[in-house]
């Protein structure tokens, strides 16, 4: 055996060994790679219900917020010798749109009180005509 030979054995052997490197290289860097996209997504899964409870407590905290700083103007804006007539109630339902029939009937009655007076000072009012 020549020293070529040996040369040549040896250079055979380290292309072996770097090729059968490289595949468990390239293999594990593909689990690695594989684990890391799983990892991901089972992280995302795992955080994805705290995530939105803790969106949902913020929504819900800035509503609170919201609706305490509306009330204040609320409550600044009603002059004081009324405060004590109008209620938190009151003032959501005024909110919403709704009154109670209490306010409704009182609107009626005033409409009517306004009537009366206008026909007192001799204006022209129509008078809603009854059946007969």
């Amino acid at each position: 055996m020549g020293v070529k030979n040996l040369v040549s054995e040896r250079l055979e052997k380290a292309r072996s060994f770097a090729d059968s490197v490289r595949a468990v290289y390239e293999s594990a860097y593909s689990k690695a790679t594989e684990m890391r996209k799983n990892g991901v997504n089972e992280l995302v899964k795992d955080i994805q219900p705290r995530f939105r409870a803790a969106v949902e407590e913020g929504i819900h905290g800035a509503q609170t917020v919201l609706d305490e700083f509306n009330q204040s103007l609320a409550d600044k804006a009603i002059p004081s010798f009324r405060k004590g007539a109008v209620s938190r109630e009151q003032l959501e339902q005024k909110a919403k749109g709704v009154l109670p029939v209490k306010k409704q009937a009182k609107r009626k009655s005033a409409k009517a009180s306004e009537v009366k007076l206008a026909a007192s000072r001799n204006k022209a009012v129509k008078k809603p005509q009854m059946k007969k």
